[in-house]
This record gives C-alpha cells, sequence and structure tokens, in this order.
C-alpha cells in the first residue's frame, strides 16, 4: 500500500510540473490535508462517545441483560461457541454496529477476533465461527448510521436522516445474505 501512496504522489507531482503548476499542487495538496484533520477529529468525536457509552452499558450490566435477550439468535448464529467473554465482545461490536458507531466497533471487532483465533488455536483456517462473525459484523443492520449522517450534515444535506431507512432495509437484506451463505457453507462442511 506504500508504494502505490508513493507512486500516486511522484505521479502527481511529476503531472503538476509538467504543466507549470506546482504552486496549485501544493496549495491543493496543504488544502486536502487541513479538510481530513478536521474530518478525523469529528469523527473521533462521535467515536468517543460511543466507546464511552459501551464501556458504561458493558460495567453496568446493561450488556448482560442484551446479551440474554440475544441468546437464542447467537446460539443460532454461533453454535460451538461456549466462552461467554468472546460472546460478550461479540455483542459489544454488533451493537456499535446497529447503533451505527462502526468505527468505534472496530477495537471490540479485533478483539473478537483475537479471542476466535485463540480458541482456533490459531490455524491458519478460519473457523465457522470466524467466518460468520465475519460476515455478519461486515454486513450488519444500521439503525441510525451516525457517521453517514455526519458527513452528509457536513457536507451541507438538507435532510442529512433520510438515509436512516435506506440504510435498514440494505442492511437487513445483506445480513439474511451473509448469514444464508454462511449456514450454507457450514452444511456443506458437515457432509
Amino acid at each position: 500500500m506504500n508504494y502505490i501512496w508513493a507512486i500516486m504522489l511522484i505521479v502527481g507531482v511529476l503531472f503538476a510540473a509538467a504543466k507549470g503548476e506546482l504552486a496549485a499542487f501544493s496549495d491543493g495538496l496543504m488544502a486536502s490535508c487541513t479538510e481530513a484533520i478536521y474530518f478525523v477529529l469529528g469523527l473521533a468525536g462521535i467515536m468517543a462517545v460511543w466507546a464511552g457509552l459501551m464501556n458504561i452499558a458493558n460495567k453496568s450490566g446493561l450488556l448482560d441483560i442484551f446479551a440474554k435477550l440475544v441468546k437464542p439468535f447467537m446460539r443460532y448464529l454461533f453454535p460451538k461457541e461456549k466462552n461467554q467473554d468472546t460472546l460478550a465482545m461479540m455483542i459489544m461490536s454488533f451493537t456499535a454496529n446497529i447503533f451505527g458507531a462502526g468505527n468505534s466497533a472496530t477495537v471490540f471487532s479485533l478483539k473478537t477476533m483475537e479471542m476466535l483465533d485463540n480458541e482456533n488455536a490459531r490455524s491458519t483456517i478460519a473457523s465457522n465461527e470466524m467466518c460468520m462473525f465475519i460476515a455478519v459484523n461486515m454486513s450488519m443492520v444500521q439503525l441510525v448510521p451516525i457517521t453517514i449522517i455526519k458527513i452528509r450534515s457536513d457536507a451541507g444535506s438538507l435532510d442529512p436522516g433520510s438515509i436512516i431507512i435506506p440504510s435498514i432495509i440494505a442492511g437487513l437484506i445483506s445480513m439474511a445474505a451473509s448469514i444464508a451463505v454462511c449456514k450454507f457453507f457450514e452444511r456443506k462442511d458437515h457432509v
């Protein structure tokens, strides 16, 4: 990836030099860097709030209550998973995704995959649980896509929340398709 970025930067400089517009290239580069910093700082605030809420939910026991409610669904998705800590980490990741804080879910997702990898004896082949987790996590329905709403609001959208209903519909369809594909291959694996 570093090579790709280096090549793109060199080609950009060479192209700007060939056109005699190195000053415009430099100004554009600096303006883009400034915009990127403001964008990242705006998202960092959302991530910090969400991470704090998840820690409060975890320490207050709210996550345990939610875990009991979704236990039948989790048992269907992960029939062989018995480690309660791994299941709790999965639920935190799913919850962050459901509420549209996908960037915050990354921390929980990485920790879950690490735990699942340990349970899989660090095999070079992913377990069914690992495949199901990543498929569901990547296609998870979002009730409120906070990040997208924030980006649309910053871009000047007149109705940044209009993305909510289409997002829920697309998420439900993609999540159902992901689960169906994983279950198909799990059954095929047992035959």
